[in-house]
C-alpha cells in the first residue's frame, strides 16, 4: 500500500507540473495545456497496479490538476477542473485490459467527461455564458483527444521501459 501512496502523490506531482508548463489562453479565460496526457497515463498506470484504483485515479488527476489552476492564477476553474479531469482519468482508468468495444466506451466518455463538464458548468459561470462556452467545446475536445493519445502513447512506452 505504502508503494501505491508513492505512485499517487508522484502522479499529483507530475500532473500540476505538466500542466503548469505549457499554457495557452482560450476565450473564456481559462487555458489549453498538455496536463491531459498527464491525466490521462495516470488513469492507465493506476490501473495497471493491479488494485481496485478507480477512485484514486479520480482523486489523483482532479487533485493535481485543480491545483494547477489554484497555483497558475485561474482559481475560479479549480472546481470544474476537479470534476472535469478526475472524470478523464477515471474513464481512462475503467477502460484498462477491457474489451475492445467496452474499452472504446470508455475512452469516449472520457472525453465526453472532460468537455461535457466544463460546457455545462462554463454555461452558468458569470462573464462566460453560453456563448463563450460554446467557443470552448473545439479547444476542449482538442485537448482531450490529444490527451487520449499522448495519455495512451505515454503508457505504452512506459509498460515497454518497465518490462
Amino acid at each position: 500500500m505504502k508503494k501505491l501512496n508513492f505512485i499517487a502523490i508522484a502522479l499529483v506531482v507530475l500532473i500540476a507540473l505538466i500542466t503548469l508548463f505549457v499554457r495557452i489562453p482560450l476565450p473564456s479565460r481559462g487555458y489549453f495545456s498538455l496536463g491531459d496526457v498527464a491525466v490521462v497515463f495516470s488513469g492507465l498506470v493506476l490501473a495497471n497496479t493491479n488494485k481496485r484504483t478507480i477512485l484514486l485515479s479520480f482523486c489523483v488527476a482532479a487533485i493535481g490538476s485543480a491545483m494547477a489552476d489554484i497555483i497558475g492564477g485561474f482559481a475560479i476553474f479549480a472546481p470544474l477542473t476537479f470534476f472535469a479531469k478526475g472524470l478523464e482519468s477515471m474513464f481512462a482508468n475503467l477502460s484498462f485490459n477491457k474489451p475492445v468495444l467496452i474499452k472504446y466506451l470508455f475512452l469516449f466518455l472520457s472525453v465526453l467527461g472532460m468537455v461535457g463538464v466544463y460546457f455545462i458548468s462554463e454555461t452558468f459561470m458569470p462573464n462566460i455564458g453560453l456563448q463563450l462556452a460554446i467557443q470552448e467545446i473545439i479547444p476542449n475536445i482538442v485537448q482531450a483527444l490529444g490527451g487520449l493519445i499522448g495519455g495512451i502513447l505515454t503508457f505504452n512506452a512506459y509498460k515497454k521501459i518497465r518490462s
